[in-house]
């Protein structure tokens, strides 16, 4: 059964586990993933990145896609979850990564994805906020769930590109939190996107632990 990714984030929390998220090109990868969530009896997080879904809307130049390319290919993803995962005795969500703006956040709510992602990292912090308190009105609406991203991370991947990290102030999370209403936040304390996972990677865990301090208090 599909749901949105807020219960998945509420469990996670009560009993303390991490849960991962893995991105889907095709028919097949989501067939595959899936089938091994449901062997483990686990919840299951697909993810279909923005760019992706352009892809499968068929744009083979999914850079130049377009948000109709992008609500066929958003539709595709999500019509073969359903079709593999619909009657599936464990909760499936079908999250948005990295979505680039409103247009494609709404193109994936249309196509069926049950979360999303607002990816305003790379705009002034205020910009940030006005765009994600925007997604969220729409989303909420529909009860789909939004996660933002506060600070960027180094790397490329489905074209998303950074070429320095830039950490999150772990000050500024509950003001983003307060005045956006998102689920969850994406931060950025020295991971890395792509085929440099791994590389010479400087993690600052007291950025994440300082985050979630904040929050509680």
């Amino acid at each position: 059964m599909l749901v949105p990714l807020r219960p998945l984030l509420e469990a996670s929390n009560k009993y303390h586990f991490a849960h991962g998220a893995f991105n889907v090109n095709v028919v097949a990868q989501a067939q595959a993933v899936i089938e091994v969530h449901e062997m483990f009896r686990s919840a299951a997080i697909l993810q279909g990145a923005d760019l992706a879904n352009a892809f499968m809307g068929g744009r083979p130049d999914f850079m130049n896609g377009t948000v109709a390319d992008k609500k066929i290919g958003a539709k595709r993803i999500a019509d073969a979850v359903k079709k593999y995962g619909g009657n599936s005795p464990i909760p499936i969500v079908m999250h948005l990564d990295h979505g680039k703006d409103f247009e494609s956040v709404k193109a994936a709510i249309e196509g069926g994805y049950t979360s999303v992602m607002i990816d305003g990292s790379s705009l002034p912090f205020e910009q940030n906020v006005e765009l994600t308190r925007e997604v969220v009105k729409y989303a909420h609406a529909l009860g789909v769930t939004v996660e933002g991203e506060l600070g960027v991370l180094a790397g490329v991947e489905d074209d998303v590109f950074s070429e320095k990290s830039s950490y999150t102030n772990p000050m500024t999370v509950c003001d983003f939190f307060r005045k956006t209403k998102v689920d969850c936040l994406a931060i950025s304390y020295g991971t890395q996107h792509g085929a440099v996972k791994g590389e010479n990677v400087k993690l600052r865990k007291e950025i994440a632990i300082a985050s979630t301090e904040n929050l509680r208090h």
